[in-house]
């Protein structure tokens, strides 16, 4: 603050005097000390404030934003979670918050919040979610409440265009080698994307790995608790783990230390010898040999419930484990060292290793098979869901059909009508003036309370959640789709709250809600360009909530929120293969209320408990009751045939008694089918029906939702249906009733394989 300095009375000057002759009667009147005092007091107030503004603005002093960083080495995709490194640069100590925003795929923007963090002086990188909508959307970046900086897809070099939902990026640490194909980006048909990064900048929130479709750790790459803990979440939740381990035993345990308390794969403290590798290049399927000289000793691998994919005659070396929705494969041999890099056959390991075994011919196949759908406007499993939803029984709407012959009436009233009533009829052609503004005026006032009838005047809402519950681990993730209609163009706050499933435990308060699009070209689609933007803008809270949610007169908004929580002894199962395979052994649940419309399936067959042999339904399996898979009213039938409608039909060939022809006829799947049931279970087993080739769509955005993994790594899946709702939906504070409400369950079961059940044999039998 500016000094001023007031000093004592003074003869004042002439310049003085006439100062005090030219000011008003009420100041000149004063004495010259008096006058002095005056101006001091104004010269140190001014300087007061101007002192106080100079040291505001040192001090206020704006924070630097540096080059963002986006996605997996600027790779994400569109729909999807992606994660973005802001680095900053903090003059001094201060509370800073990043908000980020970007289209959905409405062309609304959202703003994504992250919470205020106090940062001390220096440089520091901030990390926050956000979620895009469309392939050319603008993402903005803002700092406190300074001005928000919006990019468009490249404009700038860290912002490239997103990936579409049937690329798969592949994610790799330690730079591995053998995930580099063809220069197009594209393996055998499928489009792939790698981006190779450090361990150090793998995120810690699970939802950031959801653009990612596999993830490679190798050699001696390390992560900490709390990345570790995210990728668990994240492979459970149907994420693909590749793990290559070091050569050396006791680095490899070091390396997946921070992982052992939940790998499905042990790692033995004493290394193997392996002298030939004729598994692991037969499952290479190149027919080359891995150059090597002498044997090698590796890391010894097991697992309890997997399948091991190459082993030597007495070990394993490639493995693979599921946990949860998800799975991890664990190679005992190091991807960035000899003798795998010198081998001409790695790149095809690796492929088969990541899933990559879809051939181009099959693809070709179901895209031609896509393509005659088109007309329908649904081309993947997620939109069929997204139009089920979209259906509200009390929103009764006039086919486009209906329309057009409206209008084509009201072209002839308002034309050949009117024309023959006023000059033939009447043969008065000046009542025109009267007849015609009559006719629009009714034709208004009709065409507007029948849009008024047909879409109502009452908020409607949708609801479909589905629950995967990992009795292995006890852990019950949750997928809760909603869809909120309104009849008025509206903002409102909108909320999804999970409710416990298992009495006396907490539900997760960390519920991401977030907008739903779908993998279409068309109107409302994600893979068409951004045009003029809507408008509107509204805000995903830090508590994961969404506020200011606008919604158009009589349309709907589709929003999707994730939740996990633990669920100790909500499961119970004691299931076992036989030695011909078939499942044997006991489950019981403690669901507040029976289970409804379900299926056991395990190795590719279906078991259901029916009253009668050709019933439809099954009989509800009740809480708290064990259940036995080996009990009368227990059928069996192959999965495929079952869910297809698969009918297999031999007839004798004409003028032969003996020879017959065998043909198999299936049903055509219906994609305008609105019974939600029929898609969850195809949803469920979707590889293990034929997939494309049979369904005519793709599953990109719902992959992680397939199951048919699973069933080749000895679990079991129920599928069935809840009648008690598993998440309550808020409306500006106010609970929001569903129109309707479907709530599907799938158990993940572990099942003892057949050697396992004949070792208990044997040790009861010495006993």
């Amino acid at each position: 603050m500016p000094i001023v300095a007031i000093r004592g009375p003074e003869k004042p000057s002439v310049g003085k005097l006439a100062l005090v002759r030219s000011l008003p009667s009420g100041l000149a009147d004063r004495s010259p000390w008096s006058l002095t005092q005056t101006f001091g007091l104004v010269l140190l107030l001014v300087g007061h404030v101007l002192g106080a503004g100079a040291f505001s603005s040192l001090r206020a002093e704006p924070v630097t934003v540096g080059t963002p960083d986006i996605g997996w080495d600027g790779n994400y995709t569109v729909g999807r979670w992606t994660p973005v490194k802001v680095p900053i640069h903090v003059p001094a100590a201060t509370s800073v918050q990043l908000k980020l925003s970007a289209v959905d795929s409405d062309g609304n923007r959202v703003g994504f919040q992250v919470p205020a963090a106090s940062l001390t002086a220096g440089d520091h990188l901030i990390t926050g979610l956000i979620k895009v909508g469309r392939l050319n959307g603008e993402v903005g970046i803002q700092v406190n409440d300074g001005t928000e900086q919006r990019t468009a897809p490249g404009t700038a070099d860290w912002l490239r265009e997103p990936l579409r939902p049937s690329v798969r990026l592949i994610v790799t640490i330690g730079q591995p080698q053998g995930f580099v194909w063809e220069s197009d980006s594209s393996l055998r048909g499928v489009e792939v994307r790698v981006a190779d990064i450090k361990a150090s900048a793998l995120p810690t929130n699970p939802l950031a790995y959801d653009s990612i479709s596999v993830l490679v750790i190798a050699g001696a790459a390390e992560l900490s608790t709390a990345q570790a803990k995210a990728v668990r979440q994240w492979v459970a939740g149907g994420g693909r783990l590749i793990i290559s381990l070091p050569q050396d035993a006791s680095a490899a345990r070091q390396s997946i230390q921070s992982l052992s308390d939940w790998l499905p794969v042990a790692v033995g403290e004493q290394p193997v010898v392996v002298r030939e590798f004729a598994g692991l290049e037969a499952y290479a399927a190149k027919n080359l040999r891995i150059p090597h000289t002498t044997t090698l000793s590796i890391p010894s691998v097991r697992v309890e419930t997997g399948e091991v994919l190459a082993a030597s005659r007495s070990d394993a070396f490639l493995v693979r484990a599921p946990l949860g929705l998800g799975m991890v494969t664990v190679l005992a041999l190091d991807l960035t060292k000899p003798p795998l890099v010198e081998w001409k056959a790695l790149p095809s390991l690796c492929a088969r290793i990541a899933g990559l075994g879809t051939t181009g011919e099959s693809n070709e196949k179901a895209a031609a098979k896509g393509t005659q759908l088109s007309s329908t406007g649904i081309t993947d499993l997620q939109t069929q869901l997204n139009a089920i939803q979209e259906h509200f029984e009390k929103v009764q709407r006039g086919s486009p059909w209906f329309t057009m012959t409206l209008m084509l009436a009201l072209m002839i009233v308002l034309g050949p009508l009117d024309y023959l009533l006023v000059h033939r009829i009447l043969k008065r052609p000046q009542l025109t003036w009267v007849t015609y503004p009559l006719l629009v005026i009714i034709t208004a006032g009709s065409t507007a309370w029948l849009a008024v009838s047909w879409n109502g005047t009452a908020r409607h809402a949708n609801q479909l959640d589905i629950v995967n519950v990992d009795v292995a681990t006890s852990t019950a993730t949750g997928r809760h789709l909603v869809t909120v209609y309104s009849p008025v163009t509206s903002q409102s706050d909108v909320s999804v709250t999970p409710l416990p499933l298992v009495e006396g435990t907490n539900a997760s308060n960390s519920t991401q809600l977030i907008w739903q699009g779908v993998p279409e070209a068309n109107f409302g689609g994600m893979l068409r360009p951004m045009g003029i933007e809507q408008g509107a803008k509204y805000w995903q809270q830090s508590d994961g909530q969404l506020s200011e949610l606008p919604v158009m007169q009589w349309s709907s908004k589709a929003l999707v929120a994730q939740s996990v929580q633990s669920v100790p002894n909500l499961v119970e199962c004691d299931l076992k293969s036989s030695a011909t395979g078939r499942l044997i052994g006991t489950i019981t649940h403690r669901f507040s209320s029976p289970i409804e419309d379900w299926m056991v399936v395990y190795k590719n067959v279906v078991y259901r408990h029916l009253k009668q042999k050709d019933d439809v339904a099954t009989l509800p399996l009740p809480s708290k009751q064990v259940w036995r898979v080996e009990q009368p009213g227990v059928h069996s039938r192959e999965l495929r045939p079952y869910l297809t409608g698969m009918i297999t039909m031999a007839t004798p060939r004409f003028g032969e008694r003996t020879v017959t022809e065998v043909t198999h006829h299936q049903s055509t799947y219906d994609p305008l089918s609105l019974d939600p049931a029929s898609v969850i279970r195809i949803l469920t087993f979707h590889d293990e029906v034929g997939g494309e080739r049979y369904t005519g769509l793709t599953n990109q955005l719902l992959g992680s939702e397939d199951c048919s993994h699973l069933m080749k790594m000895g679990r079991a899946i129920l599928v069935g249906r809840l009648s008690q709702p598993v998440a309550t939906i808020q409306q500006d504070q106010q609970a929001l009733e569903p129109d309707r409400q479907a709530t599907f369950i799938r158990l993940i079961l572990p099942v003892a394989p057949a050697s396992e059940v004949i070792r208990d044999l044997r040790r009861v039998v010495e006993e």
